[in-house]
This record gives C-alpha cells, sequence and structure tokens, in this order.
C-alpha cells in the first residue's frame, strides 16, 4: 500500500469514529450501546495501527 492509500484509509477511518461517537451517545438500549463501543474501540485501534505506518 502506498502513503496515499494509508492517508485515504486514515480519513475514513476518522469518520467512522466520529459516526460511531455520535450513535453511542444517542443509543438508548445497553446492548445496543455495547456493540457500538465495541465497533468503536475497533475502528480506534485500526486508525492507530495506520497512524503508525505513516510515521
Amino acid at each position: 500500500m502506498t502513503t496515499a492509500d494509508h492517508k485515504f484509509i486514515v480519513e475514513q477511518n476518522k469518520e467512522r469514529i466520529y459516526r460511531l461517537k455520535q450513535q453511542v451517545d444517542e443509543a438508548t438500549d445497553p446492548q445496543e450501546k455495547r456493540r457500538l463501543k465495541r465497533r468503536l474501540r475497533q475502528a480506534q485501534i485500526e486508525q492507530i495501527k495506520y497512524l503508525n505506518k505513516l510515521a
């Protein structure tokens, strides 16, 4: 993967993380909130992985 690919993925993940944070705040069902938080943690870990590759 090229640097441009990594930057594109980082931007996509940033948007995904933002949307997930909003969904967690809006969620009322505890089970749904847990599921969204799990997805959020996964997206954040993936973001760190790609940011490390850019460094």
